[in-house]
């Protein structure tokens, strides 16, 4: 316990420095704290006697006076006192002291402690002593101090100088004591501050001077008057030598001078900010494209996000904002504000291991999105066409390994995308390998191959017909990087040619036997044969036509299972107690927590005021935090839940659990559809989740560290969701 820390300064300097004896007693009587001095007039060290009662050093007779007359401090009766008492040295020897005791209050007149005074009556002469040794710290304080101090008098004469002055001027101290000050300021000073101005100066002030070797240099100084018996009698003058100071400070000045006008004519956009009275304020906006949006810096510097933008753009913006401020780092996100798109990226700052700003660089990338758009409208055209045509179609890289294969080719030959991937393919014949090679080294060589006719095998087995086009992929340069392959499956073309020739046959031996039969005949017959051969090419190209009926209506059932998933459900918002619905949703999920040894805790940090939501899918939301985080857990794990507010208009709830972790790689694909860290997840459990806090107009982050665990935080506005928001966006 530190009973000087809540003193004044002076009071502590002369408490440990004086060469009277001074204590510090507690109200029961016991030792608090005792200086130096006291210390070698009992011969006890401070821990020796802490917490002792005072009665231990003096001797038995005086002791009852001394309690007395403490009692009567307590009481009021006396305000102090001083009495001569007798002690008992650590070595024995018994001593004659002076003791002067006073009572200290606080400001409502509550006693806090006593203040003792001791003087060893029989070695006053060691007082001199200590005086001596008091002037010699105060030299030490002035020879060895770093900062230059001169001493003159009232005149402006010099009395003395310290090393650090002789350092800093040049000058010995013969050469200046005796002198004026005026002789060492350089006279267009000595206008504006004339020796008596100078020597009556109260805050800090500078001066330009000369150097003993001619150099001008810059002083930093500080007046400190010396008073004596009420009257001053002369001045401190005490200097530091600012010159490299000020230089550092012009070139940090024409550096921040020359940064700021390269922020400002960058062609993008640099921003900074911080998290100020729970609101995002920016502190630095500068660059063309600021302009271009149609502000200024002085519309953004001191503004928050719902300030500045509309509240749709803004309140996106602000999840991106938390996300960085948390520590995410190369945080991105794109927004379009008056026909201009820009590209944002945050970084966070840290100092001691916190969040102290985050600074964003903003560029245009207007252009590029509309270059954007035309090339996916175009891939998906082409994947519209691809994905839709009959022919089947594969891409091969330079190892004639697959790359892709379009839906037609998977119905065509029965192998799928995953069966195939980066794996030759599978479907020539033995008898025709040498075929194979052929057509490769025309390949490589560049040539195209185009509407060949032969068989292929499919993955049952089965040998077809096919009609194949063979085409090299070439970058800008030429050079080939793939190959393509158009495949026609031409079996039933096969069967229908064989009928027409076995038809061609029958319709010879007819025209025989009719022209035995009759020569009028003839002309019916060769009519009735070509009717004949057009009804069996319609009915041959019939097949055709189921086919294509076949997939499309396969592609339609696909999209529609898509639809369903994207088709706005709607939500039934009312008031609800978030309590109780986190309390069910541990009561569901406790009994499997148990099975898997690992405990469910629970804990609301602040009172959590009832908000409009929707409870069934608030339920959903929780249910899927804590069963991921049960499955990730494998063996004596906790799970903790806990509630807090953050702010008056926003309700956190911390999922953290000590699971497995979470690749940080991978931590930032999570929420899209179709992505799983597990071996048979699907990926959209998490998907939903994200959806079901979007519709509440809050924002849910993760953070994971592999063998650590997992935590997930969920934000919750209090304030009402609104009409606006009855269905999932």
């Amino acid at each position: 316990m530190d009973m000087l820390s809540r003193t004044e300064p002076s009071f502590a300097t002369v408490f440990e420095f004086t060469t009277i004896g001074m204590a510090i007693i507690s109200l029961n009587g016991q030792w608090m704290k005792m200086n130096n001095s006291l210390s070698a007039i009992t011969g006890y060290s401070e821990d020796e006697l802490l917490y002792t009662d005072i009665t231990t050093i003096f001797l038995p007779e005086e002791s009852d006076k001394l309690l007395g007359l403490l009692k009567q401090l307590l009481s009021g009766d006396l305000r102090s006192f001083q009495i001569e008492q007798r002690m008992k040295s650590k070595e024995g020897k018994i001593l004659k002291v002076e003791c002067g005791i006073s009572l200290i209050r606080n400001s409502d007149n509550e006693p806090l402690y006593y203040i003792a005074q001791m003087k060893d009556l029989s070695k006053k002469s060691e007082m001199e002593l200590k005086l001596a040794e008091s002037e010699q710290r105060y030299n030490s304080l002035i020879e060895h101090n770093p900062a230059g101090i001169l001493t003159s008098d009232l005149n402006g004469l010099i009395i003395s100088v310290n090393p650090a002055m002789e350092r800093i001027l040049g000058y010995t101290k013969q050469d200046m004591v005796g002198r004026s000050i005026h002789q060492f300021w350089e006279q267009e000073d000595l206008a504006a501050f004339p020796t008596k101005s100078v020597l009556l100066q109260t805050d800090n002030y500078m001066l330009r001077v000369t150097h003993k070797s001619g150099e001008k240099i810059e002083l930093g100084l500080k007046n400190v008057p010396i008073i004596v018996n009420g009257i001053t009698e002369g001045v401190y003058i005490i200097a530091r030598d600012i010159t490299q100071h000020n230089k550092d400070r012009e070139s940090l000045r024409v550096a921040q001078q020359d940064l700021h006008d390269t922020v400002r004519r960058q062609q993008g956009m640099t921003m900074k900010f911080r998290q100020m009275r729970g609101k995002f304020i920016h502190t630095l906006c500068d660059g063309e494209l600021l302009y271009r949006l149609g502000y200024k810096p002085s519309h953004i510097l001191g503004n928050g996000l719902y300030e500045i933008w509309p509240f749709y753009m803004a309140a996106n913006i602000d999840k991106y904002y938390r996300r960085a401020w948390s520590g995410e780092a190369n945080v991105m996100y794109e927004a379009t504000f008056r026909g201009i798109t820009y590209l944002t990226s945050l970084r966070p700052i840290f100092e001691n291991g916190r969040v102290i700003e985050v600074i964003g660089s903003c560029v245009d990338i207007t252009e590029r999105k509309h270059m954007e758009t035309e090339l996916r409208e175009t891939k998906e055209l082409l994947e519209s066409f691809i994905n839709n045509t009959t022919d089947a179609i594969c891409v091969l890289d330079q190892r004639f390994q697959v790359i892709s294969v379009n839906s037609a080719y998977e119905k065509v030959f029965g192998w799928n995308q995953e069966e195939l991937q980066n794996k030759p393919l599978p479907i020539y014949p033995d008898f025709l390998e040498e075929h194979h090679k052929e057509i490769r080294d025309l390949l490589k060589a560049g040539n195209q191959i185009s509407g060949l006719e032969t068989v292929r095998i499919r993955k049952d087995g089965q040998l077809i017909h096919v009609s194949v086009t063979n085409t090299p992929i070439k970058n800008e340069k030429g050079e080939i990087i793939g190959f393509a392959g158009i495949t026609r499956d031409i079996t039933e073309r096969k069967r229908t040619e064989e009928l027409l020739r076995k038809s061609d046959k029958l319709s010879v031996a007819g025209q025989l036997a009719a022209g035995l039969a009759h020569e009028i005949r003839n002309p019916l017959t060769s009519l009735r044969g070509f009717l004949q051969l057009l009804q069996n090419d319609m009915k041959g190209k019939q097949h055709y036509f189921d086919i294509m009926l076949s997939e499309l209506d396969r592609i339609n059932f696909i999209v529609s299972e898509f639809l369903v998933i994207a088709k706005p459900e709607a939500i039934q918002y009312k008031k609800s107690d978030l309590i109780n619905i986190l309390q069910t949703v541990i009561a569901l999920l406790d009994t499997q927590a148990n099975l898997c040894n690992v405990q469910l805790l629970l804990e609301f940090e602040s009172d959590i005021p009832e908000f409009i939501c929707s409870e069934m899918h608030l339920k959903q939301l929780f249910i899927n935090l804590v069963k991921n985080a049960i499955e990730a857990i494998t063996k004596d794990g906790h799970i903790k839940i806990t509630v807090s507010m953050q702010g008056s208009e926003m309700i956190r709830v911390r999922t953290q659990d000590n699971g497995c972790g979470i690749p940080e790689e991978r931590v930032k694909q999570l929420g899209e559809p179709f992505y799983t860290t597990k071996e048979k997840g699907t990926g959209l459990g998490l998907m939903m989740c994200f959806k079901i806090v979007e519709a509440h107009r809050g924002t849910m982050s993760i953070q994971s560290r592999i063998g650590e665990g997992t935590i997930i935080d969920v934000f919750l506005p209090t304030q009402s969701i609104g009409k606006d928001s009855s269905e999932f966006e």
